[in-house]
């Protein structure tokens, strides 16, 4: 799978260069450390925001796992937000001297392009934040970062990722949505250029445009295309959807399709990185069911039903 272009979309130094010196970079001396720093990213999404963890006492060697696995926790802080895709995790990692590569799986590439290079700059800043640490390598199942070109990103430096947070405010971006299939099956992925306007947020247009529909032949819809959404925001990971009463009324899959009716909107919205899981509200209120399902507690992505 090879869909490293994302971090060529912001502006990166010349890694190149960067990479032939960092190979000639001497080892540093290593110190004790009584904390680190871990990067996270701001309210909204656009800045890497620092956290201090204390440290003391945990070997050298051992450091770049516990960075690894409190980056995937997320940040503790309310007013920071997760930028490593949830559903992220630590396949591998080795430490070589004062290089650390990490191996993650595939679902840290996000349909998002910016957060992908936001997600890449907080694991590099987060590592060199290790005493004795001064290059950081990224693989997604084994395969290295790439630029648009083919050029292999590697031994990345903590300057070596730059971004424009103006950037950050793009006005256009991919998303994943999810529809039935032509039996009600199983759910089929949907990769979708949309527009963003002036202060909309991806929580919203990603659910707009999955009560559109599909644009792809055989698949279909799976929510009532008389649905309104009410309200919709994320808090802490989860994602609160208010929708008219319309999404039951005018429901008319049956019982059988209903989970692919609520994991299409799930899967959808647990695609944005900042997005763990899903509680649903009609007309402002918790029910207990949708039709079987239970209805009033948050739902997490469930891809065992994608195509």
């Amino acid at each position: 799978m090879k869909r490293t272009k994302t971090l060529a979309v912001i502006v990166v130094l010349c890694f190149i260069a960067a990479f032939a010196c960092s190979c000639k970079d001497k080892p540093k001396s290593i110190e004790p450390q009584e904390s680190i720093s871990l990067y996270f990213g701001n309210k909204d999404a656009t800045d890497l925001v620092e956290e201090r963890i204390e440290i003391e006492g945990i070997d050298f060697v051992k450091l770049p796992k516990v960075v690894m696995e409190k980056l995937l926790e997320g940040p503790k802080k309310s007013e920071h937000s997760r930028i490593i895709r949830a559903g992220t995790s630590l396949l591998d990692i080795n430490l070589d001297k004062n290089s650390v590569t990490v191996n993650l799986s595939k679902e840290f590439y996000n349909e998002e392009n910016i957060l992908d290079v936001l997600a890449s700059a907080s694991i590099v800043k987060s590592l060199c934040s290790v005493s004795g640490v001064t290059t950081v390598s990224i693989t997604v199942e084994g395969t290295p970062l790439m630029l648009d070109d083919g050029t292999v990103i590697s031994n990345m430096k903590e300057g070596d990722l730059v971004f424009d947070a103006e950037a950050l405010t793009q006005d256009e971006a991919n998303i994943t949505l999810y529809f039935s299939d032509e039996d009600s099956d199983s759910l089929v992925r949907e990769v979708r250029r949309v527009n963003i306007p002036k202060g909309e947020t991806m929580e919203k247009i990603v659910l707009s445009e999955l009560i559109g529909g599909p644009s792809k032949d055989k698949t279909y819809r799976t929510v009532p295309s008389e649905t309104k959404i009410r309200s919709i925001e994320t808090n802490d990971g989860v994602c609160f959807v208010n929708l008219s009463q319309d999404f039951i009324t005018k429901y008319v899959g049956g019982t059988a399709a209903e989970q692919l009716t609520v994991y299409s909107i799930v899967n959808s919205l647990t695609e944005l990185a900042n997005v763990e899981k899903v509680q649903f509200l009609i007309e402002g209120e918790k029910k207990d069911v949708f039709i079987h399902m239970v209805f009033n507690e948050p739902i997490t992505r469930d891809v065992s039903m994608v195509e």
